[in-house]
């Protein structure tokens, strides 16, 4: 399986918000305390899934860029749980717009997002309990607080054309 790139995640959420977004990937994850948010996708063909984990604090940095608030202010807000309507659809909506990069096979479809990873259930929870593939990015973001972003996924079945 070809895996998402740095250079793909940086020049879409760059371009989305208008600040420089640096992904740079790592060989091993970095465990951290910070709340995580989940997205989960959908790829067709084939029919898998996608598991994104990435530090709350780096969605809402990238969100409240988007909505236009200051740093200062999306720090207090993201403590405030469940998070406020107006930070959770622009993740929501973020997560959406990945879709066209977290896979370079098939076409991801954005499903849902949670906080919890008891709720990725079904073909997504299995990919995330024993991914066949992993990348993990650290992520900076011009002004606003970086953090991890890390992409699961199986590995797609090959296909063979007939000549």
């Amino acid at each position: 399986m070809s895996e998402p790139t740095p250079f793909a995640f940086s020049q879409l959420f760059s371009e989305l918000i208008g600040r420089k977004v640096g992904f740079s990937q790592t060989t091993t994850p970095v465990e951290t305390k910070n709340k995580q948010i989940y997205g989960i996708y959908r790829v067709v063909p084939p029919e898998t899934a996608i598991v994104v984990k990435a530090d709350l604090k780096l969605l809402g940095s990238l969100a409240g860029v988007l909505v236009g608030l200051p740093d200062a202010t999306v720090k207090e807000r993201l403590k405030i749980m469940p998070i406020e309507e107006l930070l959770r659809d622009a993740i929501h909506e973020l997560l959406n717009i990945a879709s066209t990069v977290v896979t370079t096979q098939g076409r991801a479809i954005f499903s849902k997002m949670v906080t919890d990873p008891v709720y990725i259930d079904g073909p997504a929870g299995a990919v995330f309990k024993k991914p066949d593939h992993k990348s993990y990015f650290n992520v900076t973001v011009d002004g606003y607080e970086g953090g991890t972003f890390y992409v699961f996924s199986q590995l797609f079945p090959v296909q063979t054309v007939s000549f």
